[in-house]
């Protein structure tokens, strides 16, 4: 199993492109126009339906959603949320997991989160 990190609504997993049933909802497009990549496209892929995009790590996430962004969108009810993955794949330029198989492990709002990565970062130096 290995951790994955993902921006997702609290309710259903909602992603910022598409819903958790593969079909394109553009939010990243049409109401959350303030993040970094509203211009990126995600075009559809048949093969890939059924996996989430994610991040191995808090800072390749960090590049796709700065904090300012992450913020901001957690005022409409998305988090910083964390995976465990046993299924997972890259494509493209970034990592897919299984969206059935894949188990959320915790959700952050990004100045908790920050807060939880110095501590960990703190424990690990003095080992």
């Amino acid at each position: 199993m290995k951790t994955f990190y993902r921006v997702a609504h609290l309710n259903n997993q909602q992603g910022l492109w598409y819903n958790p049933n593969g079909e394109f909802t553009g939010l990243i497009h049409k109401q959350f126009t303030f993040c970094k990549n509203t211009d990126l496209k995600m075009p559809f892929d048949p093969e890939i339906v059924g996996y989430l995009s994610a991040t191995k790590t808090l800072e390749e996430l960090y590049l796709w959603f700065p904090k300012s962004d992450i913020e901001k969108l957690e005022e409409f009810g998305y988090r910083i949320t964390v995976y465990s993955a046993s299924d997972y794949k890259q494509y493209k330029n970034h990592w897919l997991i299984n969206q059935q198989t894949s188990v959320v492990i915790n959700r952050h709002n990004p100045t908790t989160f920050a807060a939880h990565g110095r501590m960990l970062s703190a424990l690990q130096a003095t080992r």
